[in-house]
């Protein structure tokens, strides 16, 4: 069952148009999960052709990961492959490369993976997918 209600919203685009200074605008996160005030995961999606995360966006999901409160914090750069308008089933992305301890990290691993991986490394029972 999808967690999506209304799939006409999802299509709509936010323009930050007259909300920038410069090179300076509003940036969004794909997807954030948080446990219990204990754990927090920063997802970034990317179509799999696109050259990274910008840097503004990058030095954005750094500084929350480091400010934090306790080291369980983290950044995923996922890469998916869908094209048009469909929906993109997270769970079947891969995570490219993660920032964790002040480093961003290469990997190759499916979203469901690493998320169920941070949960047995972290001990966070509520972070297992099955």
């Amino acid at each position: 069952m999808s967690l999506i209600h209304n799939i006409d919203h999802i299509k709509q685009a936010i323009d930050f148009t007259g909300l920038q200074n410069g090179s300076i605008h509003p940036s969004d996160i794909d997807a954030v999960l948080e446990f219990d005030n204990e754990a927090v995961i920063f997802m970034e999606l990317k179509y799999y052709k696109s050259h990274g995360i910008p840097t503004g966006q990058r030095l954005l999901l750094e500084r929350l990961v480091d400010s934090w409160h306790t080291v369980k914090a983290t950044a995923l750069k996922i890469e998916h492959h869908q094209l048009g308008t469909e929906p993109i089933d997270l769970s079947r992305c891969a995570v490219t490369s993660y920032y964790i301890n002040g480093i961003w990290i290469d990997t190759d691993i499916m979203v469901k993976d690493a998320l169920n991986s941070l949960g047995h490394f972290w001990n966070i029972s509520k972070l297992q997918f099955i």
